[in-house]
């Protein structure tokens, strides 16, 4: 495992390849949480890590730039009330990633279901289907 300095440093790497090696370590919460707030400028990058500690993810759902909430709905494992404001986002891409994730619940699957933007309540059909109510999987 690399200390907090190193991870640091390879993250602000200017080589992609520096920055995925260190997203595919694994670091204790409080690490990826300094490394944060010391450089909130890597929002971006840290969204990507499918191993970001839930708090970071959740804190980050929150982020100004939609491509930050959109790499937290593609990788993050943000909780139940952050999955569920990712689905009520004003970014169509951003909704249209939280429908292409498998673990969601009925709730969050109705309310894609139902959503304002024909390209998300397509892609909810197309990757929800085994989830769908016989009814509305059948036309109801």
């Amino acid at each position: 495992m690399l200390d907090t300095k190193q991870l640091q440093d390879l993250l602000v790497s200017k080589h992609h390849l520096e920055q995925r090696l260190a997203l595919s370590m694994t670091a204790r919460p409080e690490t990826w949480h300094y490394i944060y707030s010391k450089h909130p400028e890597l929002a971006f990058t840290l969204a990507q890590n499918s191993n970001l500690p839930q708090e970071l993810a959740d804190e980050l759902v929150s982020h100004p730039d939609p491509r930050v909430r959109l790499m937290i709905a593609r990788h993050g494992q943000p909780s139940f009330s952050a999955l569920k404001q990712l689905s009520e986002d004003n970014e169509a891409a951003v909704r249209l990633a939280v429908a292409k994730r498998q673990d969601l619940d009925g709730q969050l699957l109705d309310s894609l279901y139902e959503d304002g933007d024909a390209g998300v309540q397509l892609t909810v059909q197309l990757y929800q289907q085994a989830q769908q109510p016989l009814a509305r999987a059948s036309g109801w």
